[in-house]
């Protein structure tokens, strides 16, 4: 039993509950404790049971590729030209905010601040602050802001009603109180200054559902119930232009009231409860095909949610040679205690790969790698 963060409403029973102890996060490490997640109907929200000392979680635990400010998550490839998420954050915001010269902008749950040094780099008339919960990547924004330009687990008092543009990058999806975060914002802004959030789409990428440490897992109907509520009005919702996530682009004003659509209550309620049934039963199916093909040995391709899932399912994971990523910050490193190699070097005696990437996407990424000419028994989500 909960109680919703965004209405307050009782909820008794998860709509899913992990059947192992083993929980995965959002950097795809293996956390002790079940995940359990609940469907605010009212809304049509989805909220998960908080990890155990969530905030020291976040101050001391959460390490987002931080061995070097250049570390990112690989986004897409396009013509064999790998772009990366930070990189294409700052494209699309570009596209969608007029920045104008002297704007001072925030951005709210920063965590290494690459993303606006980045912007930074290419807007140099703008003004960038940082805030995060965390002071571990201080040493890196020292690099590019004076001290009065950033702040750790509180805002700057004379940050009060300071900036034209507030922007959040995956950061509500983690917090434990959004409404709270949310009313923080509205007093840094200016009166119509906008908020500019990019939060995970969960009915895009079935995998964010089990991810422990994501707290929230958005709908459109819960995001304009949320903002209106916070007393904002939202200017746009964008779920094109990044892939599995919702883009949302708000202005500082009055409370409005905000009416749900029945009709996409209902769709997310199906949706949500589609998701729900698809992970309860994904490790009976993973266990039946590692039965199937017996003493032989295995790769997973995708170092992520879905790999790592994959992998705490199976019975004997000493047949899992390795992991295969196409990032190249990966590469060389271990998930699990097993190397990450790169898909030009999947070891000759791999006979069996499960391919633990986004069900939407992951048979157009297979088929680039011609494994039938190899006879590789491939298994997907």
């Amino acid at each position: 039993m909960i109680s919703s963060a965004l209405t307050g409403e009782i909820i008794n029973k998860p709509i899913f509950s992990s059947k192992s102890d083993k929980s995965i996060t959002s950097l795809s490490k293996v956390f002790n404790g079940p995940t359990c997640v609940y469907y605010d109907q009212k809304i049509g929200h989805l909220q998960t049971n908080e990890i155990a000392n969530i905030n020291k979680y976040y101050d001391e635990e959460y390490q987002f590729f931080d061995e070097s400010e250049e570390d990112d998550i690989l986004y897409k490839v396009v013509e064999g030209h790998k772009i990366f998420r930070q990189q294409h954050q700052v494209d699309t915001l570009l596209l969608k905010v007029q920045l104008k010269p002297g704007m001072e902008i925030l951005d709210y749950g920063c965590g290494k601040g690459t993303v606006l040094k980045r912007l930074y780099t290419q807007k140099k008339d703008i003004i960038p602050y940082l805030f995060d919960v965390s002071q571990m990547y201080v040493s890196l924004w020292k690099k590019f802001l004076t001290t009065e330009q950033y702040a750790s687990y509180e805002p700057r008092s004379e940050w009060k009603g300071k900036f034209d543009l507030v922007t959040s990058f995956f950061a509500f999806e983690h917090t434990p109180d959004p409404l709270k975060e949310l009313a923080s914002i509205k007093l840094l802004l200016k009166q119509d200054g906008l908020i500019y959030m990019v939060v995970p789409n969960v009915y895009e990428n079935v995998g964010d559902f089990i991810v422990a440490d994501h707290v929230h897992h958005y709908s459109e109907v819960s995001l304009k119930y949320m903002f209106a509520k916070g007393g904002f009005e939202i200017l746009e919702i964008d779920t094109h232009s990044h892939f599995a996530a919702f883009i949302i682009v708000a202005k500082n004003s009055g409370l409005k009231p905000y009416d749900i659509n029945s009709r996409q209550l209902k769709d997310v309620y199906e949706e949500s409860h589609k998701i729900a049934k698809y992970w309860e039963g994904l490790q009976s199916k993973i266990l039946d095909f590692e039965a199937k093909v017996g003493e032989k040995k295995s790769a997973i391709y995708g170092a992520g949610v879905y790999g790592t899932f994959i992998a705490t399912t199976l019975k004997n994971f000493n047949r899992l040679i390795c992991f295969i990523d196409q990032n190249p910050l990966l590469e060389g490193k271990y998930v699990m205690e097993k190397t990450v190699n790169s898909p030009s070097n999947i070891p000759e005696d791999i006979e069996v790969i499960y391919v633990g990437l986004n069900p939407k996407t992951a048979r157009a990424a297979i088929e680039n790698l011609h494994l039938n000419s190899r006879g590789i028994d491939l298994f997907y989500l």
